[in-house]
């Protein structure tokens, strides 16, 4: 064992007081090894993504300590110093917990407690009499607690209604009385002690706080109800959720597309590029069985000034909505082609021109709605500078083909296109002979497949092969 794997195998960690000083132990010791993320990904068997994700030092939280413990072993730390790391690695993540506000029915005050319009309420211990005056009242989100206090402004002497809780769940509602309701469904209701503040008929007032409970417990049994059969009864579009608005839902209907496939090629003749369009190289890629909504992906290859990134994208079990991708240049991606089949898989290519130097020191992130699978490619190209047209279809598995050819989409001699497939289940998509295609990306069944071509001549062109897959197809023209 050399010198350095010596001191990495003893070295022990500071002692880091926060999540962005424990993933500086890390990088310090990543960069004192020199190794690369390709090397950590071989030693681990980690993604270089998840690597990557892992040392960023803005993560809200610490990875877990499975993943940690795989970084260091690949970083050459000695089976003797883990525990030490795991030492810190716990003490932090229970800090992390320590500082999240209680939550829970049984939790005196709790999400329960809130400011009255005058004053504050609290869910705890029965109500103090107040000053004659108007009547507070404060919103609670139902935690446990006590009768509410009233508001120094004013409202009567007593307990506050209950905020609108209903058994553990809690429903946020309103105190009335200045104290923040809160009261689950053990809360006790206490009436208050005799007062200045006391109202000739108080002592009817621990019947109306019990009355108004029951009276929110059934309005809100009945609009669940009311949402249940709504959506049972085909009353409520298709795919919402029973007894929730509309909105809430997560995803349209699965064959939705936002952005149309039909797109015609701009007007006018070739593009600016002063040289035939070329690949030029991957960059970088990435793929996991991750359920999650983004990822950042480490730069693999140097991009030169002035070149187009073209990604390719599979989300599995997606839903269309926003996807963006950044690098730490500034680039700027937009979308150029947009596909998801019937089980919610979508596929998409972005595109960036005239883009900024990249070095190994840098990196993509992507974004994108909850999937639970993504496959992600960034390909080089050099002579484009603009997306011109795009078709996209999608078919279901147990054919034997793929093409975007329902779709018309006009070429010009000296076009390049882009093709990308993403499929599950079946054979692997082959393109037809006039395609190069590009590295696979896949995921058991689940591939993400890209090629391209320069046209000859002008034609109307498609992205076609052949597969027994369920498939979604975007192909794109740059100029």
């Amino acid at each position: 064992m050399t010198t350095r794997e010596e001191q990495a195998g003893e070295r022990a960690p500071g002692r880091p007081e926060s999540v962005a000083e424990f993933i500086g132990e890390l990088r310090a010791l990543k960069a004192v090894e020199g190794l690369s993320l390709r090397e950590l990904q071989r030693r681990s068997g980690l993604p270089r993504s998840t690597i990557a994700h892992a040392l960023r030092t803005d993560r809200p939280g610490l990875p877990p300590w499975d993943r940690v413990a795989g970084l260091l072993r690949a970083l050459g730390v000695a089976e003797a110093a883990l525990p030490q790391w795991k030492a810190h690695w716990t003490r932090l993540r229970l800090a992390r917990e320590a500082e999240r506000p209680p939550t829970g029915p049984q939790e005196p005050g709790g999400a329960g407690e809130g400011a009255g319009t005058a004053g504050s309420g609290s869910a705890a211990g029965p109500g103090a009499p107040g000053s004659t005056g108007g009547r507070g009242e404060a919103v609670g989100a139902g935690g446990a607690g006590g009768p509410g206090r009233p508001s120094a402004a004013g409202g009567a002497a007593g307990s506050g209604w209950p905020g609108g809780a209903i058994g553990p769940v809690g429903v946020a509602g309103s105190g009335v009385g200045g104290g923040a309701g809160g009261a689950g469904a053990q809360a006790a209701v206490q009436p208050a002690a005799p007062g200045p503040g006391r109202r000739p008929g108080a002592r009817w007032w621990p019947w109306r706080q019990r009355l108004a409970a029951h009276v929110a417990t059934l309005l809100l049994g009945a609009g669940i109800g009311a949402g249940a059969v709504l959506a049972l009864g085909g009353g409520a579009p298709a795919g919402a959720k029973a007894g929730f608005p509309v909105a809430e839902q997560p995803c349209p209907p699965p064959t939705a597309n936002p952005h149309p496939s039909l797109r015609a090629p701009a007007a006018g003749g070739a593009g600016t590029a002063k040289e035939p369009p070329s690949w030029v190289g991957r960059v970088t890629s990435g793929q996991e069985i991750l359920s999650g909504s983004d990822v950042v992906l480490p730069v693999l290859s140097p991009v030169t000034e002035g070149d187009a990134l073209v990604v390719t994208v599979m989300l599995t079990g997606s839903c269309p909505g926003p996807v963006a991708v950044t690098d730490t240049q500034g680039d700027t991606f937009r979308i150029v082609g947009d596909e998801t089949d019937t089980a919610r898989h979508r596929t998409l290519v972005l595109a960036a021109f005239g883009a900024h130097p990249l070095g190994t020191a840098d990196s993509l992130h992507a974004t994108y709605p909850h999937a639970s699978k993504y496959h992600i490619a960034v390909d080089e190209f050099r002579g484009i500078s603009a997306a011109v047209g795009s078709a996209e279809a999608h078919g279901d598995n147990g054919g034997t083909a793929f093409s975007t050819g329902s779709i018309r989409l006009d070429c010009a001699a000296g076009d390049l296109m882009v093709g990308a497939v993403g499929t599950n289940t079946g054979s692997a998509p082959v393109f037809t002979a006039e395609w190069t295609p590009l590295p696979m990306l896949q995921l058991s069944s689940y591939r993400l497949t890209t090629a391209y071509r320069v046209v000859p001549a002008a034609q109307t062109c498609a992205a076609t092969g052949t597969t027994t897959a369920q498939w979604a197809a975007s192909a794109v023209v740059f100029r």
